[in-house]
């Protein structure tokens, strides 16, 4: 019965669905999509105009490569950005805010201005 279990919930851990081993709490749901360090960072990018990785790399010079790839993937997955592969030579994959991802421009405004704020909190 043990095994049962354990194998039970890897497999919901390994799910490509975003919400497998969800505790039904919308914060949590919430922040598994968007709350890595770079998540909103990258959809603010993204939410200007569609962009390639290298790019993405130029206008967050502090994320790794690998970082950067996971981050994309997960964004990817949760249905936030859109991956379309351009097989003209030379061929090239652009990333760009999918229409449910449009949904979370107001947080990223949100937390925009609250940053700016909270910069300016000890300013002269």
């Amino acid at each position: 019965m043990v095994g049962w279990g354990v194998a039970a919930r890897k497999d919901a851990r390994s799910s490509n669905r975003p919400d497998a081993d969800s505790t039904g709490c919308p914060l949590t749901a919430a922040l598994r999509a968007i709350g890595g360090k770079w998540n909103l960072i990258c959809l603010y990018w993204l939410e200007i105009e569609p962009r390639r990785f290298n790019e993405l790399r130029r206008l967050m010079p502090d994320i790794s490569h690998k970082v950067l790839t996971e981050t994309l993937r997960t964004l990817e997955r949760e249905g936030l950005i859109s991956r379309t592969v351009h097989s003209m030579a030379p061929s090239h994959v652009e990333y760009a805010m999918s229409p449910y991802g449009q949904s979370v421009k107001p947080l990223i405004e949100a937390v925009r201005a609250w940053g700016r704020t909270h910069l300016t909190r000890f300013g002269d």
